[in-house]
């Protein structure tokens, strides 16, 4: 059987999520917002809970502390977000949105909402309701991760993997 690059699953999620942020970027560009659109679930979620950690980050996006973190640079360096030291736990920093773009931060708002209403339109046009087909994906994943399911259906990867774990 012969594979094609464009047909494997992962490449096309991948070119699927790049499609969705490259427009995204186009459409906040045209319609005057400067924020990268890649940045959206953070401004959000300070947008609707307020000041919050880059672990509290983490939990209400799923996205890793890392990534978060990442982005809070970018946000911070850019003016949108700003920090300041926990008073509950001097340890951390708490981010909040820099007030002088407040009015920015509204229509990315009102913008994200209005993007789930096109999402909406784009599932029944394709027949799947994607955003809750990829929830399930993401919890049978982490019930079962794919190496799981590898070694389950082709038992000859389990003994590799088990050659190579007793090598270290």
């Amino acid at each position: 059987m012969k594979i094609h690059a464009e047909n494997i699953f992962g490449l096309r999620i991948n070119r699927a999520a790049e499609l969705i942020g490259d427009q995204g970027r186009e459409a906040f560009w045209r319609t005057g917002i400067n924020l990268d659109a890649h940045l959206t679930s953070v401004v959000v979620a300070l947008y609707q809970q307020g000041g919050q950690s880059s672990s509290d980050l983490a939990k209400a996006t799923g996205y890793s502390r890392q990534l978060i973190e990442f982005r809070l640079k970018q946000l911070k360096k850019d003016g949108y977000v700003t920090s300041k030291i926990s008073p509950a736990d001097a340890r951390k920093r708490v981010y909040s949105l820099s007030s002088r773009r407040k009015r920015e931060f509204a229509r990315v708002v009102e913008t994200m909402i209005d993007f789930e209403s096109v999402y909406e339109e784009l599932w029944r046009e394709i027949g799947v309701d994607l955003g809750d087909a990829i929830l399930k994906l993401e919890r049978a994943l982490h019930a079962k991760p794919l190496l799981a399911r590898l070694c389950e259906e082709f038992p000859q990867y389990s003994n590799l993997i088990k050659v190579k774990s007793n090598e270290k």
